[in-house]
This record gives C-alpha cells, sequence and structure tokens, in this order.
C-alpha cells in the first residue's frame, strides 16, 4: 500500500493497530481529551466523527481537524483518520457557522430539479474539503412512506423509490466529485417506521419482494454510481435475518449477504452509532462493535463513551486472537478503509502549515455563490398546496397585525443535536411588514397555552394568523392549536416547516404552504413568497393522506 505524495509503502501495522482501523470514535468537547489523543497516537481509531459539540464555527472545524491529523499520523505506521460528519442539510447539520447551509434532501426534491442535489451536494463538500474534512455522512437515501416516521421525514428525498435514487445518485456524484467520500444510508431502509431507532428497535416486516421494489432501489443506485460508503441501520428485517430483535447493523444475512453478496457492494460500510438505543439496550455497544464486524462491517461507530471505545477495541482485539473473528474478515475491512484513504489523501495528508479555513482552500470556495444557490434552491422548493381564501399574496394594510404562532425546541430528535428554529421569520417579515409579532410555544403547547393565545387573538383581531408548524402530527398541542383558530374564522395561513403530512390532521385549514425546512434560506425565502414577490414552483415530494397526491402543487396564487 503506496503512502499518498509518496512512494513508500506504509509500514505493517501491529494487530492492535489493524483493530484501530475499524472504528470511528467520537468525543466531548473543542479538542480531544488527553485519552482521546493517546488513542489517536496508538492507532487505535481509523476516524473521528464531528459533532456540533466539537466547534462553534468552521474556523474552530479546520483547526481541530489539523490537530487531529497530527495525532493520528505521529507513529511510523500511523495511518490518517477518516474525518466525518453529518452535513445533510435541513434539520441534520453539525457545523453552522462559516458554512452555507442548505434546505435538506425534500426541499431539493420539492424543486423538481434533480441538478439541485448535485450542485448542492458539491457546495457543501467543498466547503467540507477546505476545512480537511473528507467525508460526508450523507445522503439518506431512506423512501419515507410512512407520515408518522419520527426521524426521516424531510431528511428524505420522498416516497418515489425512482426519485429518491435519481437524487440520490446526483448527491453521491456531487460529494465525490470534490473529494468527500458520501456515505448512503440507512442500509437496508429507515423510511418505513414509526420507532426512531435513537430510542428503540423499529422492525419493518414487509417481504423481500417489496424490499427490492422499494427500500432497496435506491441504494442499488448508490452501489452502481460508486457511492464509496453506506451506513447501517438498527431496524430488524425479519424477511431477510430471522433472528429475533437482530438490527441490520449487526446481522450478516443483511450485511454480507444482502449488501456483499446480493448487491454486490464493495466499499466501506459503517455502522450507525452503536450506542443508540436500537442495539446498546440488546447487545451493549461494546459485544455490537464485535458483532457488527464479523457480521461485515468495516467501521464500528462510538460517538460518545471513551470506555466503551476502549473496550469495543480490546474486545475485538481478543475476538481475532481468539479466532471469533476470522482474521481474513478483519483483513478485508482494514484492506477497505486504508483504500478508501488513499484514495482521499492521494494528494498528501495535512497535518501542519496554513490553518485552512472556507475560503482559503486551493479550490477557492465561493460562499456568495454557494449563498445564492441555497436561497435558489429554498425558494423553488416552497410548495403552495392551499389558498383557497385567495389570502396569497398577502395585502394587508399597513395598521393590520400579522401573528405569528412558533414553536420553540431543541431539536425533535437525537439525530439533529438540538437543532431548532429560531426567529428568523419573524425579522424576514418584519422587512416586509412591520407590524409583525411573534409568539414562541413549546413544541406541543398546553390546554392552557392555547387558551391564553385564542383569548389574545379575540381581543387583537390580527389581520393575519401566521402559524409556523413542526411536524405537528408527532406533537397534539400543535394540531388542536391549529383547528382552534381555524374554527374562529381568522384569516389563517399555516406553513409546515418540516413534512407537509399534518394537513390530514386538519383539512379545514385553507391557506397551507409547505417549506420542508426552517434553515435561515428558507424563512427569507417564504416571507418573500409570502408577499408574491415570486410565484410558487415546488410540488410536494410526498402524498399527503386523503388529500394530495405526491406531484401535487399550486403554480399561481
Amino acid at each position: 500500500m503506496l503512502m499518498p505524495g509518496s512512494n513508500k509503502l506504509w509500514p505493517e501495522l501491529s494487530l492492535e493497530e489493524m483493530v484501530g482501523q475499524l472504528l470511528m470514535i467520537g468525543f466531548e468537547g473543542k479538542k480531544p481529551p488527553p485519552e482521546v489523543a493517546r488513542f489517536l497516537v496508538e492507532g487505535k481509531a481509523g476516524g473521528v466523527i464531528l459533532l456540533a459539540r466539537n466547534f462553534g464555527d468552521a474556523r474552530e472545524a479546520a483547526e481541530l481537524v489539523l490537530s487531529l491529523q497530527k495525532l493520528a499520523t505521529t507513529r511510523p505506521s500511523g495511518l490518517p483518520l477518516l474525518i466525518a460528519i453529518d452535513q445533510e442539510g435541513g434539520p441534520v447539520v453539525r457545523l453552522r457557522q462559516g458554512i452555507t447551509l442548505f434546505p435538506g434532501n425534500m426541499a431539493v426534491s420539492a424543486t423538481g430539479n434533480p441538478e439541485y442535489a448535485f450542485q448542492a451536494a458539491a457546495a457543501v463538500a467543498s466547503e467540507l474539503r477546505a476545512l480537511g474534512i473528507n467525508m460526508n455522512l450523507a445522503p439518506v437515501v431512506d423512501v419515507n412512506n410512512n407520515p408518522c416516521n419520527p426521524v426521516i421525514g424531510v431528511r428524505s428525498f420522498g416516497e418515489d423509490p425512482k426519485m429518491v435514487a435519481e437524487l440520490g445518485i446526483q448527491a453521491i456524484k456531487g460529494y465525490q466529485s470534490r473529494g468527500i467520500a458520501a456515505v448512503a444510508k440507512h442500509f437496508p431502509g429507515h423510511g418505513d417506521t414509526t420507532v426512531d431507532s435513537h430510542q428503540g428497535m423499529p422492525r419493518i416486516g414487509h417481504p423481500l419482494s417489496r424490499l427490492e421494489e422499494v427500500e432497496l432501489v435506491p441504494f442499488r443506485a448508490a452501489i452502481n454510481a460508486g457511492v464509496a460508503g453506506i451506513m447501517t441501520t438498527h431496524c430488524s428485517f425479519p424477511a431477510v435475518d430471522s433472528a429475533p430483535n437482530r438490527p441490520a447493523t449487526l446481522s450478516p444475512a443483511v450485511l454480507t449477504g444482502l449488501l456483499r453478496e446480493k448487491l454486490g457492494f464493495d466499499g466501506v460500510l459503517l455502522t450507525d452509532c452503536l450506542e443508540m438505543r436500537g442495539v446498546a439496550e440488546v447487545y451493549g455497544p461494546e459485544q455490537a462493535a464485535v458483532l457488527a464486524v464479523q457480521a461485515g462491517a468495516d467501521l464500528a461507530l462510538l460517538t460518545h463513551s471513551f470506555d466503551k471505545q476502549l473496550t469495543a477495541h480490546r474486545l475485538l482485539v481478543e475476538a481475532v486472537r481468539s479466532g471469533l473473528l476470522p482474521y481474513a474478515r478483519l483483513e478485508a475491512a482494514v484492506q477497505r478503509v486504508v483504500r478508501l484513504k488513499q484514495r482521499l489523501f492521494a494528494e498528501g495528508v495535512p497535518t501542519g502549515g496554513q490553518k485552512k479555513g472556507v475560503g482559503e482552500s486551493p479550490d477557492q470556495v465561493d460562499q456568495a455563490e454557494n449563498q445564492s444557490l441555497a436561497q435558489q434552491i429554498a425558494a423553488a422548493a416552497l410548495t403552495l398546496v392551499k389558498n383557497e381564501e385567495g389570502l396569497l399574496p398577502l395585502k394587508l394594510a399597513p395598521e393590520e397585525e400579522i401573528y405569528l404562532l412558533s414553536f420553540h425546541h431543541q431539536g425533535l430528535t437525537l439525530a439533529e443535536e438540538g437543532a431548532g428554529s429560531d426567529s428568523r421569520l419573524s425579522q424576514a417579515l418584519k422587512k416586509r411588514h412591520h407590524r409583525t409579532r411573534e409568539r414562541v410555544l413549546s413544541l406541543s403547547p398546553t390546554a392552557e397555552t392555547i387558551e391564553r393565545v385564542l383569548g389574545e387573538l379575540r381581543a387583537s383581531r390580527p389581520g393575519l394568523v401566521l402559524i409556523a408548524t413542526e411536524d405537528a402530527g408527532l406533537a397534539q398541542g400543535q394540531v388542536t392549536l391549529v383547528k382552534e383558530i381555524a374554527a374562529t374564522g381568522l384569516p389563517l395561513v399555516v406553513v409546515a416547516l418540516r413534512t407537509p403530512y399534518e394537513l390530514a390532521l386538519f383539512p379545514e385549514v385553507k391557506t397551507f404552504v409547505a417549506a420542508y425546512s426552517f434553515q435561515p434560506v428558507t424563512l427569507e425565502a417564504l416571507a418573500g413568497l409570502l408577499w408574491g414577490e415570486f410565484l410558487p414552483t415546488g410540488k410536494l415530494p410526498v402524498s399527503i393522506p386523503g388529500l394530495y397526491p405526491a406531484g401535487y402543487g399550486r403554480s399561481r396564487f
């Protein structure tokens, strides 16, 4: 194996170092604690996953990446690290400052323009690569055909497997065209669940024929497109593996039989975090690392506890020495990881010198251009589903008030790592109509809160009530609030900042816009749409049960 940028062979790896290549770890704080630093110096981890807890902005991220690579390459046999991040766009982004934030997959799909999937991924990849990050745990290629899915939703391109496959291919090509390893997730599919695998183990009971027709379609496409990595899901699939309570992540039948042998994938296979409850509560993260590698995984993710990382490394070494983990399986996994590193580090390893930041890479990343692209996508995605009373575009007199209701939270799922909406929509509205008042409520307001809001509305009689919902179908208080306000007869516009499914729960609402995102570019575009600054062009990527099919959307007010 050639050292990138030289004609020297990498020195032989010890067993401990070989096992280390199979672990991707995370840590708390903006620099690795001493024990983690030592772990990296000793070659006991092949990769690091970065989360929002690890930096405040892009500059800090770049500095951290350089320091991590210095640690990993200290030893003569030290291989550089895979540095991964979940920068999906939409609700799941780890880096939020000093980088362009794009709407997520469902918004991209709503534009009807597959080129946007490529362009957005390429833009994100250019900015990540400028920071030294070399792997993005994206795109999500789950087919979201269950309106009650609590964890995928707008992270998916939609409900049509062929459309998800097409956009997934474009995203993969976009990331990898800029030197970032793309990782399609979550194999064999997390779209048709009602359980979040962070909290438990979903069971997807469809027969193999249905999996072939729906869930597996985007993964086949990703493999054919040359995706660098695939991430597993902690869901069980009894049609593929009859063992009770065995998630795909730990299943030889799923990882080796289905993915490797049947679908022909020979890239790097990563687990989702093994400290998630979907695995941890049944098997324990440390033992799960051994089981996952036995099953066919090449990289086991343990993103939180150093003690668990240390134990997982020890158990993997012991498993090889005892024969429980065949040496050939270890060697095959290491070869895949190293092969990917050779590709990513063909021009050398960034371990010192200039501390690169966004806009300072050799590619001269143009954030202004990327921001313009994000704005285009956000505007093109907005979908006018209902406008039965002709409220849009808004025609308020200067003295009339907009009463904006929004919902405060710190992320709806653990996948979002504390991300939530802010007051950007209120600010964007005020630029266009000074008399805008915002009331921020809890994610699922109580009956008492709803009654107080109704009292305020009866007293003030605003010219417009605007409710910016966030997956109201998963928060009954939001549904109740919308229905109660609709019953007052006040002019009402409901905007879904996440999935549009919730309209089925309050079909009496006569004006409804699907936005698919709460990123700042979306909120700014939304305010423009409400005031008629451009026509709506977005189309629904998913069906609204009992009301509208996928592909529906009004093209004029």
